[in-house]
């Protein structure tokens, strides 16, 4: 089954409710329908009820296309990522371009490489308690 990257930037309680469609709904159809119509402020489709009425739209498409593949269960959802902070000398892990490895540098010195939790931890399980979530 092929898989489809999410066309649109969505918040993490967006995509939470993104991933509860698959579980919810059968029909993409009944999906956006739920999603389209006015309903109470306690509704569990409230964040993508008002990312619907706030796009362009030019974006109306894909959003549609967005909730059919979470429904259909082809959505490819983002990773959390995250980088490794030893916060006692506030230094994080970047990569060392001239020697092909990773080092240890003040935060701030460059860009700090950014993996997935299951990433990191296949490296070293000890980078665990520094795992410090970032944007992608």
């Amino acid at each position: 089954m092929k898989k489809y990257k999410l066309k649109l930037h969505y918040t993490a309680d967006e995509l939470q409710e993104l991933k509860e469609l698959s579980k919810d709904y059968r029909s993409p159809i009944n999906a956006l329908h739920q999603i389209i119509i006015v309903a109470s402020c306690d509704d569990p489709l409230r964040n993508l009820r008002a990312k619907y009425f706030e796009i362009k739209h030019e974006d109306e498409f894909d959003f549609m296309t967005d909730i059919n593949n979470a429904v259909m269960g082809t959505a490819v959802f983002p990773n959390k990522l995250y980088i490794v902070h030893d916060t006692n000398t506030n230094s994080v892990i970047y990569h060392d371009d001239i020697n092909n490895k990773l080092i240890w540098a003040p935060l701030c010195f460059y860009r700090p490489v950014k993996n997935t939790k299951e990433e990191w931890l296949a490296i070293n399980p000890a980078y665990e308690p520094m795992l410090e979530k970032v944007e992608n």
